[in-house]
C-alpha cells in the first residue's frame, strides 16, 4: 500500500475500529469477538489483524480522498462489507502462515544476528525520516498522538526484523540440502537451447550461460523443498479461524 502520509507510515501502531467493524463497544465485545485466529496455541487478535490489513488506513482514505458515495457503498452495503471481510482474510491467511514459520523456527533454535536486527531498525527509522522529512523527535510526538511512542515503534519493528531474519534462517536449514548436477545443467540447456541465442541466431555455448542455468535451477529447486514442506508444516498444525 501507497504510504501517502506518517499515518501510514506508523499505522501498524493505530488503535483498531474494533467497534466500528463488529458493530459492537470494543470494551464490551466477548473475549472471542477479539480473536481473528489461533494457530497452535497462539492468538492473533483482531486488533493485529486489522492493523496488518491496514484498516485505518483504508478507512482515513474513503473518508477524506474518495467520493462519498464509494464510502457509503463500501461501508453499508453487504457487498462492500463483503469486499472488506474476504480482503481480511487473505491478510489472515497470510499472518498465519507467517505466525507458523516463526514458530517453526523458533522450535528449532534459529536466532537473528542482533547486530543485523539493530542497523535495519536504524535504516527503516532513516528512511521515514527522510520520506517525511522528520526528525527522531517529531516522529516521536506523531507518534505519541496515535498512543505509542517512538520506543514502542523501535520494540515492534525489532522484532519484526528478527522473525523475518528468523524465518531465512529456517528457509535455508530447509533447503540446506539442495543441489543441481552438472547432469541437471546439461539437461537444461538441451531442452531449451532456442531461448539462449545469439543475435545471429547462433546459440550460446553452455559455458556461457551455465552459471544462470544452475542459479535458477538452484532457486526452484529451493522453491519447491520450501513449499513442500511448509505443506507439511500447515497440514498438520491446530488452525482455528474465528474471523
Amino acid at each position: 500500500m501507497k504510504k501517502v502520509s506518517l499515518v501510514l507510515v506508523v499505522g501498524v501502531l493505530l488503535t483498531s475500529l474494533l467497534a466500528f467493524s463488529q458493530g459492537t463497544p470494543a470494551d464490551t465485545q466477548s473475549p472471542s469477538s477479539t480473536i481473528a485466529a489461533i494457530v497452535n496455541g497462539e492468538q492473533i487478535t483482531m486488533e493485529t489483524l486489522q492493523g496488518a490489513a491496514g484498516i485505518s488506513q483504508i478507512f482515513q482514505l474513503v473518508f477524506s480522498q474518495l467520493p462519498q458515495a464509494f464510502g457509503q457503498t463500501l461501508l453499508t452495503t453487504d457487498e462492500g462489507k463483503a469486499f472488506l471481510d474476504r480482503y481480511q482474510r487473505d491478510v489472515l491467511d497470510q499472518i498465519i502462515d507467517s505466525r507458523l514459520m516463526v514458530q517453526q523456527a523458533t522450535a528449532l533454535g534459529m536466532k537473528a544476528d542482533e547486530s543485523k536486527v539493530a542497523d535495519q531498525v536504524e535504516s527503516r527509522l532513516n528512511q521515514i525520516m527522510q520520506q517525511n522529512n522528520m526528525t527522531m523527535d517529531q516522529i516521536d510526538s506523531a507518534l505519541k498522538q496515535q498512543g505509542s511512542s517512538l520506543d514502542d515503534y523501535k520494540t515492534r519493528l525489532a522484532k519484526s526484523i528478527r522473525e523475518q531474519l528468523m524465518v531465512q534462517a529456517l528457509q535455508d536449514h530447509v533447503a540446506s540440502d539442495v543441489a543441481v548436477s552438472d547432469d541437471d545443467v546439461q539437461a537444461y540447456y538441451d531442452a531449451h537451447k532456442a531461448d539462449y541465442t545469439n543475435d545471429d541466431g547462433s546459440v550460446k555455448p553452455l559455458s556461457d550461460v551455465s552459471k544462470s542455468i544452475r542459479d535458477n535451477l538452484l532457486n526452484k529447486a529451493k522453491s519447491d523443498k520450501w513449499n513442500e514442506w511448509f505443506k507439511g508444516v500447515k497440514d498438520s498444525a491446530d488452525i482455528k479461524i474465528l474471523f
